[in-house]
């Protein structure tokens, strides 16, 4: 059973069978969307810790000031910070500001179900430039 009882993740789980990674090629670089139940448990515990409501979860260079000021990166050593936005739009504008190519961006808004609206999602760079995205909860949950 799916750490994140939701169809449209059992569907992408089943995509990517056991190795529970869907690695999509994009440009020079990558997109992948991690779905190992240990990974969802481990951002869902992270996403627990925080009261705001938020529908992502971004590894970030800074904890503090303006989100737009800080970049995205790897998640050993990084500030995890939530956000709120209100359609796949907004989330593409945010993942541009934090320095996220736009085909990387394009990859994450047309591959992640329920992004921007009803389903939270955790976003780190991989050290080598690849964006990686995790299911991790739904809003109301």
């Amino acid at each position: 059973m799916s750490a994140l009882a939701d169809p449209r993740i059992a569907v992408l789980q089943d995509q990517a069978g056991s190795s529970g990674e869907l690695d999509l090629p994009v440009g020079d670089g990558c997109f992948r969307i991690n779905l190992r139940d240990e990974n969802i448990e481990l951002w869902r515990e992270t996403f627990d810790q925080h009261t705001t409501p938020a529908n992502l979860l971004l590894a970030c260079e800074e904890s503090s000031g303006d989100l737009k000021d800080t970049r995205l990166t790897w998640v050993v050593g990084s500030a995890i910070r939530t956000a709120t936005a209100s359609n796949p739009d907004a989330v593409a504008v945010l993942l541009s500001q934090l320095g996220i190519p736009a085909e990387l961006t394009e990859a994450a808004i047309t591959r992640c179900p329920g992004l921007g609206q009803d389903l939270v999602w955790a976003f780190y760079l991989e050290r080598h430039g690849w964006l990686i995205a995790t299911p991790v909860a739904t809003v109301n949950d």
